[in-house]
């Protein structure tokens, strides 16, 4: 196995003094979001601080999330706008093409949801994104090895609810998340990566 690196994932904007602290207890990536409906002041990555995580030495990973804690959220209509809505603050933040935007499940979704409505949700991510970025799942272990046997995913984070259906027996994550804890100041999850997780810098 590659390396594992330290990461964390976070509601809260980062800053110079939080990102000093973090270089200080080993975190290499932060995972910040794009949305557009979020209400959560600070949410949002701007490109200032996608500027200034990079200047640190930082790699970002771009996660897309407007609330995805039910079946009803998920339609092939949703795919089609959450992916032109997170190309659209990709390109406001200079997010290098190729590099990976995930989109979450999140919620310990049944069989029916992941084959019928959240599968159509990826298929129309995967189609309006195109060739422009790589696609991620965020999820449960079951909802990871779906979308990725169906090849509508390129990268898989792993939910850190051990809870969740397929959690043990799903291995091929290239983010796994931990605990809820705060780091730094910042409202975040500790997170571990190996490999290529489709990380970046502007």
């Amino acid at each position: 196995m590659a390396d594992v690196l330290s990461g964390i994932d976070s509601s809260s904007p980062c800053t110079q003094s939080s990102l000093d602290c973090l270089k200080e207890n080993g975190i290499k990536f932060v995972g910040r979001y794009y949305s557009r409906t979020t209400k959560v002041a600070g949410k949002k990555l701007t490109q200032a601080e996608a500027q200034l995580i990079s200047q640190n030495g930082l790699e970002i990973v771009a996660v897309y999330e407007d609330g995805p804690t039910s079946a009803s959220y998920f339609s092939a209509a949703r795919g089609t706008a959450d992916a032109n809505g997170a190309m659209q603050q990709a390109a406001a933040i200079g997010q290098p093409a190729g590099s990976a935007i995930y989109f979450t499940v999140d919620y310990d979704a049944e069989e029916s949801d992941i084959t019928g409505c959240i599968t159509a949700y990826f298929q129309a991510v995967r189609a309006a994104i195109g060739d422009a970025f790589a696609v991620g799942v965020y999820g449960s272990g079951a909802t990871c090895t779906a979308i990725m046997a169906a090849q509508l995913a390129d990268f898989a984070w792993l939910a850190q609810s051990t809870g969740w259906s397929g959690y043990t027996g799903f291995a091929n994550w290239a983010i796994k998340q931990g605990p809820e804890k705060s780091v730094c100041g910042l409202n975040s999850d500790l997170d571990d990566a190996h490999g290529d997780c489709g990380s970046f810098s502007v």
